[in-house]
């Protein structure tokens, strides 16, 4: 019996030091993580990814509930940054706008020395999936400069991010090639393109003056018109406001979501493959073509 407690007894203490071991080691890891700013919720996305377990993202802007890029850190909070804090922005122009100097952050770093895409454009972009993997690198190669000894983690985490992508674009070709898509999106249509879907898209002068709220009753018809051929009408929040809000309560539109900023990218994007190819294989039948 005595025995048994003793052997009790030492059993419970190696778990105890397990335990405190584990605990210790959770400590140091959280210590080691990296917090860093970032001017973008894309490069809070990409950032996460290829970060993982090691880094803490804050983003200076994120999207509100309606999809509209908004501040979340005000000049306030951005004069309060520490001089050793980590910042990555797209490049030196797009922190100045935000109001950050980056002289005074010795950790203050650019993906490039002056952005070679128009970031007044970066959402589409950033929904391009073949040029989404190049913006990847340059997040990786900022990572290793703060962070040299994890290098080999971090490629692991671009080279999963990188096949991840692709698979995902040939899920959406495997559902959506062929498919006819009426395109009334701000930034999407690259998105759309790499599933192999049917673009079709308005005149400038329809988009015009739809977007200047005239000839609406116009939009109701083409949208009738799209249904009836058994085109899938898709906007997202870059669509004009105009539109969207024309169109928001419709149920036969399909509304591309923006991701959250902790969101696993290749899963966001094979979602909304899905939620696309759901809504061309389950929507019913217009009228007259039961």
């Amino acid at each position: 019996m005595y025995r048994a407690l003793a052997a009790g007894s030492n059993k419970m203490k190696k778990i105890l030091i397990i335990a405190c071991l584990i605990s210790i080691l959770a400590g140091r890891a959280d210590a080691d993580v990296l917090n860093i700013t970032v001017t973008s919720p894309w490069l809070a996305i990409l950032v996460n990814f290829i970060g993982g377990v090691n880094v803490e993202v804050t983003s200076i802007q994120d999207w509100n509930n309606n999809g509209e890029l908004v501040r979340r850190v005000n000049a306030r909070g951005i004069q309060a940054l520490p001089e050793n804090s980590l910042i990555m922005a797209f490049d030196h122009h797009d922190a100045r706008v935000l109001g950050l100097q980056p002289e005074r952050h010795a950790n203050f770093r650019t993906l490039y020395n002056r952005m070679p895409l128009d970031l007044s454009r970066i959402d589409a972009y950033m929904s391009d999936p073949s040029v989404i993997p190049f913006i990847a690198q340059r997040v990786l190669m900022v990572l290793a400069d703060w962070d040299p000894s994890n290098y080999p983690f971090y490629q692991r985490r671009l080279a999963e991010f990188q096949a991840r992508l692709h698979s995902t674009i040939l899920a959406g070709r495997q559902m959506l090639r062929g498919q006819q898509v009426f395109d009334l999106t701000g930034h999407s249509r690259t998105f759309l393109q790499a599933a192999g879907s049917s673009i079709i898209r308005p005149s400038n002068e329809e988009w015009s003056a739809w977007s200047a709220r005239r000839n609406m009753s116009q939009l109701t018809e083409a949208i009738s018109r799209m249904v009836e051929e058994r085109a899938v009408v898709v906007m997202d929040h870059s669509t004009p406001r105009a539109i969207f809000n024309a169109l928001s309560s419709n149920q036969s539109v399909f509304i591309i979501t923006r991701p959250s900023i902790n969101q696993d990218y290749p899963a966001f994007l094979h979602d909304q493959y899905l939620s696309l190819w759901s809504r061309t294989t389950l929507r019913p039948l217009p009228p007259g073509r039961r």
